[in-house]
């Protein structure tokens, strides 16, 4: 069963609707406990609104993927991460109708989850593989279910 936390703290997120190939870099941010996986609806008026994710974000210039990964989650779940905790999983190419994503995976395994607190996104979900396949996850984001069974 899918666990669900809503929040109705919301900030504005950077549109990257004019960027034609942009990076990014997402966490699979798994519970030790029961190996369910963290992912985040983006709220309203952010390009994709609605759409799940594994948290990230966009890489900045002269910033190395896990300095933005340890970045984003700090401004976007309002907790830090360890740099080298963080394992490379997978990239994925998407190319949406306005831009083309490069998204690479990384994951971190935690024993204790630190409280969250949403800033770009409205609601979270800890569930596994399956579960995922029926949120509605962002077209970027689908391919890297596999890596996570």
């Amino acid at each position: 069963m899918a666990l669900f936390y809503q929040s109705n703290d919301m900030s504005s997120s950077t549109n990257l609707k004019n960027v034609k190939n942009i990076e990014v870099v997402a966490l699979a941010l798994k519970r030790q406990l029961d190996g369910r996986y963290l992912v985040v609806r983006r709220g309203p008026g952010q390009s994709g609104s609605g759409d799940w994710e594994f948290p990230g974000g966009k890489i900045e210039p002269n910033e190395s993927q896990r300095q933005a990964l340890v970045r984003e989650i700090e401004e976007e779940l309002g907790f830090l991460i360890v740099e080298d905790k963080l394992v490379y999983l997978a990239k994925n190419t998407h190319a949406y109708p306005e831009k083309t994503v490069q998204l690479f995976l990384w994951q971190l395994t935690l024993n204790e989850i630190p409280e969250i607190t949403l800033t770009e996104h409205d609601k979270l979900c800890w569930c596994d593989s399956n579960e995922m396949m029926g949120l509605g996850l962002s077209q970027a984001d689908i391919p890297f279910i596999t890596k996570l069974e």
